[in-house]
């Protein structure tokens, strides 16, 4: 079962997956991952899903997904990142079919229950699903983003006053941790001088005293490239 084995024993066996692209591996990894699979999926759809239902094959590809793209560079284990996966491609799957039901008929001959296919009453179910879901993701990334700022000293609030006035800044600041995040080598010296060297700089092609002036801001921004944190975005201003 899942909850027997360790998180490091995951995570190690991930990566021995990516490492050797052996199919077999792969397939005994995702056997022994299928109770996960499961048990997100349900969490997510808010009843228990089995094998017979077409979300458990959406979760099944997100867990092949997240095996492909997890790196223990994310900080993070390998069961909180594909459960982000997975709630990922469920909410994808809620919004295709939620377009799909906007064009169920008024009427259907076949229904005992009438109202049911009525488009509108459809549409409202998935969208307050749809809502549901993306807060939990908000609460989830949140969670993970304030942990992850906490191990470089860094709080909200401190994020908030800091957060450069100029959308012109911003951005060039995304682009800088695009490149750092890139570079682990160079990502990894940012992380740990106070006062970022020349060197860094100029591989940034940004002034040192800049780069000093924003260093918590974009430290911030390199969580969110490396966790894909797509909601918080709009909450550091991009």
């Amino acid at each position: 079962m899942f909850f027997r084995r360790t998180v490091s024993g995951w995570e190690a066996r991930v990566l021995a997956v990516q490492k050797s692209g052996s199919p077999e591996e792969r397939d005994a990894l995702l056997r022994d991952l299928e109770p996960e699979v499961r048990r997100i999926a349900s969490k997510v759809c808010k009843r228990v899903i089995s094998p017979q239902d077409d979300e458990y094959a959406v979760a099944y590809r997100g867990m092949n997904e997240a095996i492909d793209r997890f790196s223990k560079d994310h900080g993070v284990s390998f069961r909180s990142f594909a459960e982000k996966v997975l709630r990922g491609r469920l909410v994808d799957y809620f919004r295709q079919e939620q377009k799909h039901h906007r064009l169920v008929p008024w009427h259907s001959p076949h229904s005992e229950n009438e109202d049911m296919t009525r488009p509108e009453i459809v549409e409202m179910s998935f969208e307050t699903h749809r809502k549901q879901e993306e807060t939990a993701m908000c609460r989830h990334e949140i969670q993970v983003f304030v942990e992850r700022l906490a191990q470089y000293g860094i709080s909200l609030e401190e994020l908030v006053k800091k957060k450069p006035k100029h959308r012109d800044t911003r951005e060039n600041l995304l682009n800088a941790a695009r490149f750092l995040v890139s570079d682990r080598t160079l990502l990894s010296r940012f992380y740990t001088q106070k006062k970022p060297d020349k060197e860094v700089a100029e591989a940034l092609g940004m002034h040192r005293r800049t780069l000093s002036r924003h260093r918590s801001y974009l430290i911030a921004l390199t969580i969110v490239v490396i966790e894909d944190l797509t909601m918080i975005r709009g909450y550091i201003g991009l």
